[in-house]
């Protein structure tokens, strides 16, 4: 209502101010009529309970957060997700309302989901907090020398912060192969990786560019051997690892300033450091070396004094918070409510400010000119391209076959999120009807890997001409049991009890739910060897057939089956944890019943670990790309499962192309080979195998 909005009433006419009482002279009841219309008017609208978006591991973490929130204004509200990834569909969907994101983050958002959300605040460090970008790539060389032309950094002598890592890798090779300057990275008979270390061995005389150079340990010593020249500015060139005085921000300038090298790659913020200047909120202080002596190389080839304004090639946005549409209003709202967050949880020393809001004792929010679209953040750092990187063409991808819409959208989302963290090659999806389809891909190259349980992968190894190159890990080396899960409230004591009875089993042809077991009623004599298909034997020993079910324990807690076969850490799972397993028992390899918490005495066998087949006669690059983006992506996500929850559940399901318990990939070897020990058992079988394990 405005100040001069008239109201019209029965016996005359009054303009009334804007959520001011009224002056009139009429009947109370009209009077009160118009109060009553100026409240409806004039209300103030109930403040938006917000929903942040966390991944799972978080949520507790996020509900203490919101319950703590209260004492200072804040209400709002958690919605759990797998992962970042996953609450930006949530989001997209408005089951939430924002979420804290990485520049990668950023980029996935930017690809999938357009300008439909903006980064409206940013997390900076407590030195710089006035800084556009949380650093500043910069190119430092001697004062005196001589260049005039970025082709010029030909044969000289190189300083890096370590392999793969922004300013000092990933950085100059993204700018120095789009200016025409590195040779050309396009050998298709050498990974990736390898072509970047060719072109700066090529290019540069000597460097120092530490870490691992591949996650495989003997590919990471094959490369620093064939590319030793790379490491002979290091500290310790025969290691080329860290830690190295040599590597890192500030080593990488002290190897141009007394390591011998002519050029450093590195941050301004540690140029300044090194050289003690002022920057942010920190004075100036002592050092050892001189900054009149030294100077920023630009991208044009020009020079400025590194006391001065730095010539930047590119910088690395902020971390950040992410939302969906909101008008300006909202924005403020919600920008206000994360700085009493940030000050209540730095206050409290409050464990949720680092795994809800990504903060640590050293950063702090702060508000942005924006928003900005993820599109918008990430050009105006010049950042786009470097996650974008792609040093072959045409690209190289690691083809991974998948059966079922499931495993695709899982497929889909690793590929995206692996691209956005740098893994190279990318990885592509290629969908088949079934895993024979996949097999038969993998022998003729159509596809590079198949993700498998070790059950299935003796048949297909034989049948395919296949062998596996990848296996899980898991956590203290754990490996998971095949079980026998019964009702407690159950009278069976011995396999020979279970005859006539309903069974639940997880997949013909799967090691826990259907090899072991089969080869435990072959051993007991309770089923006639070789009577083909086991399944109908199988059948003819229970009753009702043989029941599959991707989840076998579900399946004996409904009543369908009176005994479920499957792996330990499923049952656990699925069960919702030991201490809630009071209502279930194991039964043994040898007869008799235990509680869940000692399967290690009552199991029918250890499992061997989920392997990746692959052709028999890969090139040995495509190994190398195979394994290079295969324990990368492992590693990565391992230590980081709120970018991407490689190895947890996906949309409800459990062990999607990883399983749920794995902890990493390791390369296969032939003494390694997790297949061997488990051949004899399909030896036993194997007169039914190729038609048992058909899928």
């Amino acid at each position: 209502m405005t100040p001069a909005e008239v109201v019209e009433f029965p016996h005359r006419r009054t303009y009334i101010s804007a959520c001011r009482r009224p002056q009139v002279t009429v009947s109370t009841m009209w009077y009160v009529l118009a109060l009553t219309l100026l409240a409806t008017a004039c209300a103030v609208p109930t403040p938006k309970t917000f929903k942040i978006c966390v991944p799972h591991n978080a949520y507790d973490a996020c509900q203490q957060m919101v319950e703590q929130g209260k004492s200072v204004g804040v209400t709002m509200t958690c919605v759990a997700a797998r992962d970042r990834l996953d609450c930006m569909t949530k989001m997209k969907e408005h089951e939430a309302d924002w979420e804290a994101v990485d520049p990668e983050d950023m980029y996935i958002a930017a690809k999938r989901f357009g300008d439909n959300f903006n980064i409206f605040k940013e997390i900076r460090t407590k030195e710089e907090p006035e800084a556009e970008f949380r650093y500043e790539a910069v190119v430092v060389i001697h004062k005196e020398l001589q260049i005039n032309s970025i082709e010029e950094l030909r044969g000289l002598k190189s300083c890096h912060t370590g392999v793969g890592r922004n300013v000092g890798y990933k950085i100059p090779i993204t700018k120095l192969t789009k200016m025409g300057i590195l040779p050309p990275l396009n050998d298709t008979k050498l990974s990736p990786r390898e072509n970047e270390l060719k072109a700066l061995s090529t290019f540069f005389s000597k460097s120092c560019i530490v870490g691992k150079w591949s996650p495989d340990k003997e590919i990471n010593q094959r490369l620093k051997q064939e590319y030793s020249n790379l490491c002979q500015l290091c500290e310790f060139p025969d290691k080329c690892d860290y830690p190295d005085q040599n590597s890192g921000y500030e080593g990488a300038l002290r190897c141009l300033a007394v390591g011998g090298g002519d050029v450093a790659f590195t941050k301004v913020i540690f140029v300044k450091k090194f050289f003690g200047m002022a920057y942010g909120s920190q004075p100036a202080a002592q050092s050892n070396y001189n900054p009149d002596d030294y100077s920023y190389l630009c991208p044009d080839a020009t020079k400025k004094p590194v006391k001065g304004e730095p010539c930047v090639w590119a910088a690395r946005p902020w971390q950040g918070y992410m939302t969906t549409e909101q008008d300006q209003e909202q924005i403020t709202v919600l920008r206000d409510a994360i700085a009493k967050l940030n000050a209540l949880g730095e206050s409290s020393h409050a464990d949720w400010i680092s795994s809800v809001l990504a903060l640590n004792n050293k950063t702090l929010t702060k508000d942005n000119k924006g928003p900005y679209t993820p599109h918008q953040y990430l050009t105006k750092a010049k950042y786009e391209d470097v996650i974008e990187r792609d040093v072959l063409e045409p690209r190289r991808m690691v083809r991974m076959c998948v059966t079922g819409e499931v495993e695709e959208a899982k497929c889909q989302d690793l590929a995206s999120a692996a691209y956005s963290r740098d893994i190279r090659p990318g990885i592509s999806c290629v969908s088949k009807l079934n895993l024979a389809e996949c097999y038969a891909a993998a022998r003729d190259h159509q596809v590079d890997i198949v993700s498998v349980d070790a059950g299935l992968a003796v048949n297909a190894v034989s049948k395919f001409q296949l062998q596996p190159v990848l296996m899980e890990e898991y956590e203290n080396d754990h490996r998971t049991h095949a079980v026998a899960v019964v009702k407690k409230s159950s009278n069976f004591q011995s396999w020979a009890d279970l005859k006539g009875h309903k069974a639940c089993f997880s997949h013909v042809g799967k090691a826990a739910g259907w090899v072991i077991p089969v080869y435990n009623l072959v051993t007991k004599n309770l089923i006639e060897k070789n009577n083909c298909p086991y399944t109908k034997a199988v059948g003819e020993f229970f009753s009702g057939g043989v029941q599959n079910s991707a989840e076998p324990f579900k399946c004996l807690s409904s009543g369908e089956g009176d005994v479920a076969f499957l792996d330990y850490d499923s049952a656990v799972r699925q069960v919702g944890g030991e201490d809630k397993s009071g209502e279930y028992e194991l039964l043994c390899k040898d007869g008799g019943r235990k509680a869940f918490k000692d399967y290690a005495s009552c199991n029918q066998a250890v499992v061997p670990p989920r392997v990746l087949l692959s052709s028999k006669d890969l090139s040995p690059v495509e190994k190398d790309d195979i394994l290079f983006t295969m324990l990368s992506a492992a590693d990565l996500y391992h230590k980081h499962p709120e970018y991407f929850d490689l190895f947890g559940s996906y949309q409800g399901h459990d062990n999607v192309l990883f399983s749920n318990s794995a902890s990493g990939l390791d390369t296969v070897h032939p003494e390694t080979n997790p297949l061997k020990d488990f051949t004899p058992i399909h030896d036993e079988l194997k007169v039914c195998t190729p038609e048992e394990t058909k899928p």
